[in-house]
């Protein structure tokens, strides 16, 4: 089951984590972006197998948005087998449900690369199945470094700045 979290969902989105190579969004970070507007709990979605959260998902805008511009957050729990294939699930429920209320483009889902990793075994398999998602989901896939990216090995659309 896919759906945007609740406040009831607080504690398990904060206790989700990963141990994930690529950047994603900290229980503290979560927390700011709540109280600032920048992350939303409509932008916040989870999947659930047997009532336990398998993935999770958050999206981004600025404050103020009306609709969420990029998806910041994708993060599947490494005992389920094929991420990619939750990961574009969890994509597509959401922005179905973004366009429903109004969004007249998709956001981009964008991947933060710490400097220099992208060429890291774990690094390009967390690229890779996110790619993957992307793909399956139908939406551009953006990788993002503090340094200047070269460009990553194409199989989807992916942009990188």
């Amino acid at each position: 089951m896919f759906r945007v979290s609740q406040r009831t969902d607080d504690l398990s989105l904060l206790r989700f984590s990963t141990r994930d190579p690529l950047v994603w969004i900290t229980p503290d970070q979560f927390g700011r972006g709540l109280a600032s507007g920048s992350l939303r709990r409509e932008w916040t979605w989870l999947a659930f197998v047997d009532d336990r959260p398998v993935a999770r998902a958050v999206w981004w805008g600025p404050v103020g948005s009306v609709h969420p511009v990029e998806l910041r957050c994708l993060i599947v729990r490494p005992s389920i087998s094929h991420p990619e294939l939750w990961g574009a699930a969890i994509i597509r429920s959401a922005h179905r449900a973004f366009a429903e209320a109004g969004a007249l483009f998709a956001p981009e889902f964008v991947v933060t690369v710490e400097p220099g990793e992208q060429s890291d075994l774990q690094v390009r398999q967390a690229i890779g199945w996110r790619r993957q998602a992307a793909v399956q989901a139908g939406v551009t896939l953006v990788l993002r470094s503090d340094e200047v990216a070269e460009p990553a090995p194409a199989a989807a659309t992916v942009t990188v700045r």
